[in-house]
């Protein structure tokens, strides 16, 4: 189904309470700086297929451009916890953006936990979200035969596998889940979020954030944690279409995005990588290459 089953997530939401801070900025992930560079990492790893953002402040074509120049397929956000003053507009400009610059490609897209979006956007209810994504996909699909909808909802407790608002019309259903506040298996979510919708299940983020307090006391490592998950994707006995690593770039933390950044990815903030994830990382492209 995608370029590869190992994949990887980049931040890019936008902060209202730090001043709008844009993660994907704060992170360089952008065509003028290092959006080619990240790229190339990732296919080292034998990662082909992202998800990243096209938020509405950002010149869409340039991304679109740097993902097919470095033949990388592309989840695209079309929300992540932004406002859309014109989601009209938003999506008759991602509509003409993909239709000058990848025509001929599978158009991926994704809308962020609709779920969570009112704890992070205030005044935006789920229901609102919602009926705007509907609205958005509408304008695309009127306009991009070759669309394709993944769902990203969280999965730590038993009550979010219905969280999925979108499922009717997606192709893939993706379930988010971090070992600070899993109060269940992964392979359990897997097996639930699959048997209550009937379509294509991924894990859409996944991730561990060193040094932060969690339930699952005692790991700390991001390369035992990568093979945790995909163990328990092993033990849930169901096709599973990818894992994606998120966020892949150490992010500005959200509380103080200007004095440091979170230990959460591969790639740090110097361009090093973290060495018990790369390691991580290429055992598993060694057992789940890229799709030829």
């Amino acid at each position: 189904m995608f370029r590869s089953f190992l994949q990887a997530g980049f931040e890019c939401g936008r902060l209202e309470w730090q001043g709008n801070f844009c993660l994907l900025t704060g992170t360089d992930h952008l065509p003028e700086t290092r959006m080619a560079a990240h790229y190339a990492i990732l296919r080292v790893h034998g990662i082909r297929t992202v998800r990243d953002g096209l938020p509405p402040w950002l010149p869409v074509e340039p991304r679109l451009r740097v993902a097919r120049e470095a033949d990388m397929e592309v989840i695209w956000d079309l929300n992540h916890y932004w406002r859309h003053a014109d989601p009209e507009g938003y999506a008759r400009r991602v509509a003409d953006a993909v239709l000058a610059v990848a025509p001929d490609q599978t158009f991926w897209c994704c809308f962020n936990e609709t779920s969570f979006h009112p704890r992070m956007v205030p005044g935006e209810s789920t229901a609102f979200v919602v009926e705007q994504a509907r609205g958005i996909l509408a304008i695309l699909r009127e306009r991009l035969p070759r669309l394709r909808l993944v769902t990203s909802e969280p999965a730590h407790r038993p009550h979010e596998i219905g969280a999925h608002a979108l499922a009717d019309t997606a192709d893939v259903v993706g379930i988010n889940v971090y070992p600070h506040d899993l109060r269940r298996s992964i392979a359990r979510s897997l097996r639930d979020v699959a048997a209550r919708y009937g379509k294509p299940v991924m894990i859409t983020e996944t991730g561990l954030h060193r040094g932060h307090p969690r339930r699952w006391r005692g790991i700390d490592d991001k390369g035992y944690w990568l093979r945790h998950v995909l163990a328990e994707v092993e033990r849930s006995r169901i096709p599973v279409a990818g894992v994606c690593l998120y966020p892949i770039v150490d992010s500005p933390a959200w509380n103080a995005p200007q004095r440091h950044r979170w230990d959460h990815g591969l790639v740090r903030e110097d361009m090093t990588l973290d060495p018990s994830l790369s390691a991580a990382l290429l055992e598993a492209a060694a057992r789940h290459g890229p799709t030829p």
